[in-house]
């Protein structure tokens, strides 16, 4: 009973001290009119580095892990103030959240599809995903995150099968994933190797975010089939999936 009321106390000193740090922010913007603190479209906080993080952590970092995790989730679900500021801080919380909990996995999928896609930073992407990587060492599904953003945001065909080969080494890991090597590096059309990436996505992924983008980029992605291609096999073919996805097509 001791040890649970010290741990919530400590919980609760880390969440006070968080909030007066943000607080100590705003009052000192207001004070010196600076504005290195907000971002200039937004005003959205701008975050400390997570060096200075930890310095406040008292050994309790996955704790302010999952802090930063909450308000980035806030963050991402603000689609209009997101397309306005074109997620400038996407970056700077996931590389937060990763540096303070590399063991938390969830944040890698957000590494892809949103600092890869939308931030169209693929680059930083692959270093956020490769510090999971190191840290979750027994986990196929990082190397597979990683061939996502090199195949669909780096366009990087070759890096994207490399980390589909890696994946498809571990003991647990989908016989398919040797399949999406193989397909990446053949000689057919990027649509099918585009769809076939994102059917995967979709029918994988157990975050509702990165499924329902998936299905949104999945559908799109098969109403282009649909559009450009000649063949009227493949035009039913696309009308079926889009239907199982809810799109009707006319």
């Amino acid at each position: 009973m001791h040890s649970t009321n010290g741990w919530q106390i400590k919980a609760t000193l880390v969440v006070l001290m968080f909030a007066a740090v943000t607080v100590s922010h705003l009052g000192l913007r207001e004070l010196t009119r600076e504005t290195h603190f907000m971002s200039p479209s937004t005003r959205e906080p701008i975050l400390l580095k997570p060096e200075v993080v930890k310095l406040f952590c008292l050994g309790h970092e996955q704790l302010a892990a999952d802090l930063y995790w909450l308000r980035f989730i806030q963050y991402i679900g603000d689609g209009n103030a997101r397309r306005t500021d074109r997620y400038e801080s996407a970056y700077d919380y996931l590389n937060l959240v990763t540096t303070l909990d590399p063991r938390f996995t969830q944040p890698y999928w957000f590494a892809a599809f949103v600092v890869g896609s939308e931030m169209k930073r693929p680059d930083l992407a692959k270093a956020l995903i490769e510090r999971g990587i190191q840290a979750n060492q027994n986990n196929w599904y990082l190397p597979f995150i990683a061939g996502v953003n090199q195949y669909l945001f780096a366009h990087n065909e070759v890096e994207a099968a490399k980390y589909y080969r890696q994946a498809a080494k571990f003991p647990d890991a989908p016989k398919w994933l040797g399949r999406q090597a193989e397909i990446l590096q053949a000689k057919i059309p990027s649509l099918v190797k585009e769809v076939n990436t994102w059917d995967t996505i979709y029918r994988t992924s157990t975050d509702p975010l990165v499924k329902e983008r998936a299905k949104e980029r999945l559908a799109a992605t098969w109403m282009r089939v649909f559009k450009v291609s000649p063949n009227e096999e493949i035009r039913k073919k696309a009308r079926k999936a889009l239907a199982e996805l809810g799109v009707e097509v006319r």
